[in-house]
């Protein structure tokens, strides 16, 4: 009876510590992506900056990591990842991204490396959505696909018709709608920053900016606040995103 229940206990504790090395593993590489997303962020901003020294620093850095996450991921994925058909598949593709955007920068081609490189945020949004996982990223990705088609919509300077306002302000409510989802998903270790209060205050002060252009029905203010959207965004996504 003794030996069963040894048995027993020695089973569990196994268990126990299979589960936590599968959980261990799981952070590892969410951490590893992390420090790699932070070079990346960095990367797309310069590139938007036409900076070519920033944008290839940052981009080579990235590769580094990224190699140093598939030599250790890519045949031996985290277990929530194990069963993906696409798991290698978007490792190695990530890779001919970055290779790609770094030589378009060195041909001083910033505006193509800023769109491969766009990609990447897509490749790996994908490749949780697809395993069911959702990080502090996905929240400010979501925003940052419905700000894009609020800053394109075609709207003029000098006359906005009421129609043009209404789309603005359903635009608008769903921008608030992802704003308060980013404000409530923050991890404690970013939400206590200084920096990011200051920053998530500049995302939501650009919202209320648009608000109350919308409210005063001013074109040019309509207009100048929507383009500065963006601004609000960026700061947030490359510090924070």
């Amino acid at each position: 009876m003794k030996k069963a229940k040894i048995a027993l206990i020695l089973l569990l504790l196994g268990l126990a510590v299979s589960a936590s090395a599968a959980e261990n593993r799981f952070v590892q590489f969410n951490t590893a992506v992390e420090n790699a997303y932070s070079k990346y962020r960095v990367a797309l901003f310069q590139t938007n900056k036409d900076d070519m020294e920033k944008s290839a620093q940052a981009n080579q850095a990235f590769i580094t990591l990224w190699v140093q996450i598939s030599e250790s991921f890519s045949s031996n994925p985290p277990e929530v990842y194990s069963s993906d058909p696409l798991w290698q598949q978007t490792i190695e593709r990530i890779m001919e991204i970055a290779k790609k955007s770094g030589e378009q920068i060195q041909a001083g081609e910033f505006a193509e490396a800023h769109e491969t490189l766009e990609e990447i945020r897509d490749q790996l949004s994908g490749l949780r959505a697809r395993n069911s996982v959702i990080v502090f990223s996905d929240h400010i990705n979501n925003y940052h696909k419905e700000m894009e088609g609020l800053v394109t919509m075609p709207l003029s300077p000098k006359s906005i018709d009421s129609k043009q306002a209404a789309a603005v302000d359903r635009q608008l409510a769903v921008l608030e709608y992802l704003a308060g989802a980013i404000q409530q998903n923050v991890p404690d270790n970013i939400k206590t920053q200084e920096k990011y209060q200051a920053l998530e205050k500049g995302l939501f002060q650009s919202l209320a900016d648009v608000k109350s252009a919308l409210q005063k029905g001013d074109a040019e203010q309509i207009k100048k606040a929507v383009n500065m959207l963006k601004p609000a965004y960026a700061k947030l996504f490359v510090n924070f995103g």
